[in-house]
């Protein structure tokens, strides 16, 4: 197959406004020449095994092209130009995904095959993101072989991952090719910018070749199958030293409440609203609950009461007064449509008095 030909095979497997974007890099003569032959060669077919052999010949050139540039060139571009990559490299990126495949085919025979028998391949199943045997927590889930069922066998979480960097277009030529549930809940882990542009794409009619959204999916998986199965942590450092210090006897938490203070009082004082919370009332001791009902206003109480757990509803009204329950009570089937951040809010108030509270006492 001449250059020529390959460029045209190329340009088509792309899709039309990936290809415009490339041609628009191009010299005009160069431009109109293969504008030309695109419209002649709409009606011919290509083989699926031409299609590989023009993808893999390209994926070549591009990383041997991208090695070929010096560094202090290559980042000076990408700076310059970083609303738009180099043509290549974005339809490279955007189209094929396999920017990494190149870079992972030595090693994807191992995370991403079948031993002889049919069964996965369990070191590459059980190597962590440091690349280092881990014993496996699930059973291993058998792999097809074919790359759009095995992304079915990872998580939400590990695929939203694999397609954060990843150009819009990429992302809906695989979401389209997913069960609609499981694509909607990768859409869902996006952020908010991400998800406005897939969803821009996936309004459009999806052609891609099968020869494309096998390889996205398959890059896809190889990159996916390395991050982590669950929600990454998305608590600041302040929420987890609170939860770490919750799990801590009073005594205990009140020293290293008081260490940090002397190293930080915001911290520390960040800290003390976080540990303690509205919730925290119905386990405590009743002469302790009195004292902190004792410091609220009623408004803030009925409106921290609106929703609540039964058990912190049944501790606050044990402590009342038969006049006070009935009037918060009276009170509550009056409320509607109480917002959130409100209801949070008096609870919080409230935590704050539990933490002052529990902190002055022995």
């Amino acid at each position: 197959m001449d250059r020529e030909r390959q460029t045209l095979e190329l340009l088509q497997l792309l899709g039309d406004e990936v290809a415009e974007g490339v041609l628009a890099r191009l010299q005009p003569e160069q431009a109109a020449m293969l504008r030309s032959g695109m419209q002649s060669d709409k009606t011919r077919r290509s083989t699926i095994g031409r299609q590989r052999a023009v993808l893999d010949d390209f994926d070549c050139f591009f990383q041997f092209a991208l090695k070929s540039w010096p560094q202090t060139t290559l980042d000076a571009f990408r700076e310059k130009n970083s609303s738009e990559l180099l043509a290549a490299e974005h339809a490279h990126r955007s189209s094929l995904d396999v920017g990494e495949v190149s870079q992972q085919d030595s090693r994807s025979t191992s995370a991403y095959s079948q031993k002889s028998d049919g069964s996965p391949n369990s070191h590459a199943a059980d190597v962590s993101n440091h690349g280092s045997p881990q014993k496996s927590l699930q059973p291993t889930p058998t792999l097809t072989g074919i790359p759009l069922e095995d992304l079915q066998t990872l998580s939400v979480h590990q695929l939203a991952l694999a397609l954060s960097s990843e150009q819009p277009r990429t992302c809906a030529i695989l979401m389209s090719n997913l069960p609609a549930k499981m694509a909607g809940d990768i859409l869902g882990l996006l952020k908010a910018e991400s998800q406005k542009l897939v969803m821009k794409e996936l309004t459009k009619e999806q052609h891609a070749p099968e020869v494309l959204i096998e390889r996205i999916a398959r890059a896809t998986f190889i990159r996916a199958q390395q991050l982590p199965a669950d929600a990454p942590d998305t608590r600041d450092h302040a929420d987890r030293v609170a939860e770490l210090l919750r799990s801590v006897p009073k005594a205990g938490r009140r020293n290293m409440l008081a260490v940090i203070e002397e190293q930080d009082p915001d911290l520390a004082k960040s800290l003390l609203t976080r540990i303690y919370r509205f919730d925290d009332i119905a386990g405590l001791a009743k002469a302790v609950v009195q004292r902190v009902l004792g410091e609220i206003d009623s408004t803030n109480l009925t409106t921290a009461l609106f929703g609540a757990p039964q058990d912190v509803t049944d501790a606050v009204f044990a402590n009342l007064s038969k006049r006070a329950r009935q009037t918060i009570e009276e009170e509550m089937q009056f409320m509607s449509n109480v917002s959130e951040s409100r209801i949070q809010q008096a609870r919080d108030s409230i935590a704050e008095v539990i933490a002052k509270i529990d902190m002055e006492s022995e």
